[in-house]
């Protein structure tokens, strides 16, 4: 008799699960990288603007050119308050899947812990049967060479 464990099923649903889990949590961190990056990128461009700026008005620049970078500031300055509200929001996303992958491992590693123990009892089990088998062998051949 081959061992089958009675919750094989649940325990595979499980584990997919545990996969599609990992694979969202896996997603989100990607989309955590890739809007940091880009908030990263606007930043560094507002540095360089500022740097270029202000290299520019020791030479001297025409009022035009300065509201100009006035206005141009203030588009990046907007689009940084909106990539960090955009990394906040991946951030949580990211903690959210990585919490919820942490819960399906525990459930995944109790199934495997009471599958080992059901493996082992099955094991137990069959050694008594053989044990037990091998005895009646044994008082079989006892009782024919007694005879």
């Amino acid at each position: 008799m081959a061992y089958q464990f009675k919750f094989a099923k649940v325990m595979a649903v499980r584990e997919n699960e545990q996969d599609r889990i990992r694979a969202e949590y896996h997603e989100s961190m990607k989309e955590f990288e890739r809007i940091g990056q880009q908030l990263y990128d606007k930043l560094k461009q507002k540095e360089q603007l500022i740097e270029q700026q202000a290299s520019k008005m020791i030479s001297g620049l025409p009022i035009t050119e300065v509201k100009n970078f006035q206005l141009f500031l203030e588009n990046i300055e907007k689009a940084i308050l909106n990539l960090q509200r955009e990394v906040m929001i991946a951030r949580q996303n990211m903690y959210v899947k990585e919490a919820k992958l942490r819960e399906k491992n525990l459930e995944v590693k109790k199934f495997e812990k009471i599958k080992g123990k059901d493996y082992h009892r099955y094991v137990q089990m069959q050694n008594e049967l053989e044990m037990k088998h091998m005895d009646e062998v044994s008082i079989q051949q006892y009782m024919l060479k007694g005879n």
